[in-house]
Order: structure tokens, then sequence, then C-alpha cells
């Protein structure tokens, strides 16, 4: 009796710069904001999300990957639009702006958007596993990756707040090395279905 072994395609670079990734990126985020908040979330072109301020006092949750592929989904926003999330999450409640369900539900959409999006690819889906959130609060901080690493980038509108929401790719030494697939190759394409 003969056995048919399917071996997993790797994923790369050259996937995580797809239109198909993008497009798996915004489905990801509709969908958790539907189900889980009540929210229509919708992805600013690339002109309007230019005119979107990096927010100034905010806070970042961040989930990240580790195994068939290494990186992050970070999720950044106001405090009001923190509140906005943490407030729907518990049925519409007034939150307080200190409060740590704030966190918590931050995070928590961080992580569903993460496990949403890498489950919605076959070569992530069972051989990428997800850490537990990281929320970050305050004024002026960055957030240092691993270098080498590609960033998708995507502001979404919901109710009259925005999120900017990150997936991070960390680049394999093999990767490296080729020089087909590099972010300018893929550029064109991403700039399109943003706009």
């Amino acid at each position: 009796m003969s056995e048919l072994l399917v071996k997993a395609r790797p994923y790369s670079l050259e996937h995580f710069l797809s239109n198909e990734n993008l497009e798996l990126a915004d489905e990801t985020v509709s969908e958790v904001f539907r189900t889980l908040l009540g929210f229509t979330a919708e992805a600013l072109s690339a002109s309007d999300a230019q005119g979107v301020a990096g927010e100034q006092n905010g806070r970042t949750a961040i989930v990240g990957f580790s195994g068939a592929m290494r990186g992050y989904c970070g999720v950044r926003l106001s405090s009001p639009a923190a509140c906005a999330i943490a407030s729907a999450m518990l049925g519409g409640m007034d939150i307080d702006e200190d409060d740590d369900s704030i966190d918590d539900g931050v995070g928590e959409i961080c992580n569903m958007i993460a496990g949403g999006w890498k489950n919605r690819i076959p070569e992530l889906s069972s051989r990428c596993s997800l850490s537990p959130p990281t929320v970050i609060s305050g004024r002026d901080y960055k957030i240092h990756t691993v270098k080498p690493s590609v960033t998708v980038e995507r502001v979404y509108k919901f109710d009259v707040h925005t999120l900017r929401v990150v997936l991070d790719y960390e680049q394999r030494s093999a990767e490296m090395g080729d020089p087909s697939v590099t972010p300018s190759s893929c550029t064109g394409e991403l700039d399109r279905i943003a706009s």
C-alpha cells in the first residue's frame, strides 16, 4: 500500500508581500470587529491613511509569530479608541481610561487578528504559533524588531476611531540571498490594493 505524502509549502516573503495577504488581513480585521465588537472596520486608502497622525498617547498590543513564520502582529490605537473597544467587549459599559480591562481588550483584539490572519493561510495555520499578547501604553515609544524584517502596515477606521495594524515578517537567511523577492518588487501591487 502506497502512502501519499503531501509536503506543506513553506511560507515566504513573496507570500507575505502578495495581494492575497493584504486581502486576508482586511477580511480578518473586518470579521473580528464585526463579530466581536459589532463595529464595521474598513481599510483606509493609502492616501487617507497618510492623513492619520501617529498617536502621541495610546496603546499598542503585540502578538509574536514563531514556527513557519517569525515576526509579529501589532495593533496601535489612541486611548479613546482603546476605551471604545473595551466598552464594546463589555456590552457598552462606561470604561475609565485607567481601567485594566482596556489593556485586556486591546490585547484580545490583537490576538484575534493575529490568529484569524494566520489561520486563513494554509502554510501557517497549524505550523505557526502565537505568543500571548503584550500591551504597551504611554507616549512617544518605538518598537524595535529583529533585522532584517519586512512590515506591512494598514490603517482601519471603525466608528469614529482608527487603528493601525502591522504585520512584521522576519526574513530568514535563505530569503536574503534571493534577489527576485524584495519588498520593492511587490510594493506596487500593495499600493494598488491599498488605494
